[in-house]
């Protein structure tokens, strides 16, 4: 597995999360390139599983990305529902790397999530039909 294959997972994982809606506000994301524009990041991914030596949980507590609403409210898009052995390559994959690449699994979660948001960002929508 390389660094291309999992942002690719989790990118895909984390779409499939949308339409969604702020808990607060009812504002509703219709894709995840809206939520990115209309959200703001609020500190690193955790992998609770990771912080707590479980590489490879039998009942995973999830890794998180945090965000913030216009309204104020944390919003978040994590690894629930994610498929068991998925997140255990995952996570394996990111053991290795962090230590590769001598940086703390924050650093290398933040790096990803930095990734994914800026092909996600960078994409033009696509082009609306026009009525005739």
């Amino acid at each position: 597995m390389d660094e291309g294959e999992v942002i690719e997972i989790i990118r895909r994982h984390a779409e499939r999360k949308f339409p969604m809606a702020c808990s607060s506000c009812r504002h509703r994301f219709a894709s995840l390139k809206e939520y990115l524009e209309y959200t703001s990041p609020l500190g690193n991914p955790i992998s609770y599983d990771a912080e707590a030596g479980n590489w490879r949980p039998r009942e995973p507590m999830g890794t998180l990305a945090f965000r913030n609403c216009r309204c104020g409210t944390t919003l978040t898009i994590g690894t629930d529902g994610m498929g068991l052995v998925t997140l255990w390559r995952l996570l394996r994959w990111a053991k290795k790397e962090s230590s590769s690449r001598g940086v703390g699994l924050s650093e290398l979660l933040a790096d990803l999530r930095r990734k994914i948001y800026q092909q996600v960002l960078n994409e033009a929508q696509p082009a609306k039909k026009s009525r005739s």
